[in-house]
């Protein structure tokens, strides 16, 4: 039985996929409409109203009416595309309360819930192991794992996690990144030396690297976590750390035509 949808299962007309939609798309079973309910019991800490459907919204208008909801484990829920909404802000609900019905608001093509499911950074996780479930814990810590291929050695060296190590062994150069979360998406990419940007890689599809072709610098983001990283100059020093990725000075680690011997990366609390 669903957990967001009154008297209903879970129909899924879209899925999370973290990239263009990071959410889930629900009707009731069989195409049908439904009321839309508090998954858990919360605080409403956002309500948007007086939308009407628009297929050219941008921003917040894209969710149509909807209520934002904190949970008690620093989770937060969100139902968008409403056709009305029930409650006011900073509300206490209780799991099972109605949030409104269910609604073709802001930019949608028909009647459905949007439903997201955010950590307590507030970032948007998939939300569909959880549709008819409890909240994860927020205690489960999420921890970074990583390792460098040492381009002297030829070979890839341990795996490091969080910040605890650096992978790397100083004065050998890098030339092939592994990064991933416990739970989660990361994604990542490296510059090799004097020439490009390599292509992204996710999780440990595959690494980011030529093996044998040194990097000179690294990004590294994702949609589960705050991500910081920092590398090491070959012959020289540990650089700031690095919270975003852009196409700034800022926006990655490194400095283009220094090689790097190693790196390191934490989560940011």
């Amino acid at each position: 039985m669903s957990r967001v949808l009154l008297n209903a299962n879970n129909q899924i007309t879209q899925k999370y996929n973290g990239i263009s939609h990071k959410g889930v798309d629900l009707v009731k079973e069989k195409n049908k409409v439904a009321d839309v309910i508090a998954h858990s019991d919360g605080v409403v800490v956002a309500v948007q109203t007086g939308q009407q459907n628009n297929p050219n919204a941008t921003g917040n208008a894209t969710y149509g009416n909807y209520v934002k909801l904190k949970h008690s484990d620093g989770y937060y829920t969100l139902y968008a595309h409403l056709k009305s909404v029930n409650v006011k802000k900073n509300a206490q609900v209780k799991r099972g309360d109605i949030l409104g019905p269910m609604g073709n608001t802001g930019r949608s093509t028909g009647s459905h819930l949007h439903f997201e499911l955010r950590n307590k950074n507030d970032v948007r996780v998939n939300p569909t192991p959880y549709l008819d479930k409890d909240l994860p814990n927020m205690k489960e810590k999420v921890d970074i794992i990583y390792q460098t291929y040492d381009t002297t050695k030829k070979r890839w060296l341990p795996n490091v996690k969080n910040d605890s190590d650096y992978a790397g062994n100083l004065g050998n150069a890098v030339s092939g990144v592994y990064i991933h979360l416990t739970e989660g998406n990361v994604k990542y990419r490296v510059h090799e030396k004097n020439n490009k940007w390599l292509p992204t890689v996710n999780n440990r599809d595959d690494y980011a690297g030529n093996l044998g072709k040194t990097i000179d610098g690294l990004q590294v983001e994702s949609d589960t976590v705050k991500i910081l990283y920092r590398v090491h100059l070959k012959n020289g020093k540990w650089l700031s750390w690095i919270d975003k990725w852009d196409d700034t000075n800022n926006g990655y680690a490194g400095i283009l035509g220094r090689e790097i011997d190693a790196i390191q990366l934490k989560i940011k609390d």
